[in-house]
């Protein structure tokens, strides 16, 4: 690699990581969110999804939340063990000793309702996942889909879930692609607005 490339690839990393700060301090001020919006009550609501490569699909932890930096950029490390001081619930795919891929989710498991990552509103026993990440280099050997199916299948059955929702940005084609691939269809659209963190408006766009 040359100098220049590599100066090239620095800048990337640099623009990325305050692409990213930026769109977090937006959304803590205002977040208009239109996604196609995936229900799930059961194990007959999707299809288990095996990858093509061999992987091990393993609880976040304060012991390894460090290893995002295997597919992700280094400063996601601090954003992952946020995630696991807010009772986010997450998991690895390993492969070969490496992590590849990883996925969470946020549960209710009070008597309330519950307004979670500013905007959606979840019931008790209900989830929602969301932050679903495969590394460049293990994209298209289906690990995406089997982290979704593996999570779902956790959800229902150890955390006695009666619905989980997965929501996916309508521009977001890749993710939209994973739904069918899980034999998930969409419940309905939404538009989710938030104000300084706060939900003001949840208007289901088509059934």
């Amino acid at each position: 690699m040359t100098f220049r490339q590599k100066c090239r690839g620095l800048n990337e990393l640099i623009e990325e990581v305050l692409n990213d700060k930026r769109k977090k301090r937006l959304q803590k001020i205002f977040w208009i969110y239109p996604t196609s919006n995936f229900i799930i009550h059961n194990m007959n609501d999707f299809k288990k999804i095996e990858p093509r490569i061999k992987c091990r699909f393993l609880p976040i932890t304060f012991n390894n939340y460090h290893r995002v930096s295997d597919f992700r950029e280094e400063y996601r490390i601090s954003q992952y063990k946020d995630k696991i001081t807010r009772n986010e619930i997450g998991y690895f795919a390993e492969c070969e000793g490496k992590m590849i891929g990883s996925i969470w989710a946020t549960i209710n498991k009070s008597d309330a309702h519950n307004i979670v990552r500013t905007y959606m509103k979840l019931m008790p026993d209900e989830g929602l996942i969301h932050d679903i990440v495969t590394g460049e280099r293990s994209r298209g050997l289906l690990v995406g889909p089997f982290m979704v199916s593996k999570i779902l299948s956790i959800l229902l059955e150890e955390y006695l879930l009666s619905r989980i929702i997965i929501d996916v940005n309508m521009r977001n084609r890749s993710s939209l692609r994973m739904m069918q691939t899980l034999n998930l269809r969409t419940d309905h659209k939404m538009l989710s607005v938030s104000v300084f963190g706060r939900s003001v408006l949840q208007l289901v766009l088509k059934r």
